[in-house]
């Protein structure tokens, strides 16, 4: 389970999902459920956090996609 809490216009809401691979399949949409810009407060994978160097939506994308290859 990957669980993504995350900033949106000053507040703070979360979203999960079953895998990364659901997550990746998500953004990839013509019109995902996250914008690629919002800060990411905590994202965990499984239970386990998840480090990132750029804390945004895109940076957790590309960082699942870069595993992907």
């Amino acid at each position: 389970m990957l669980k993504i809490k995350y900033e949106n216009g000053g507040g703070t809401e979360s979203i999960e999902y079953k895998s990364a691979a659901d997550f990746l399949a998500n953004q990839r949409l013509e019109v995902p459920d996250l914008e690629d810009y919002y800060k990411i407060v905590d994202v965990t994978l499984d239970g386990k956090p998840v480090e990132l160097k750029d804390k945004t939506i895109i940076g957790l994308y590309k960082k699942f996609d870069n595993e992907d290859d």
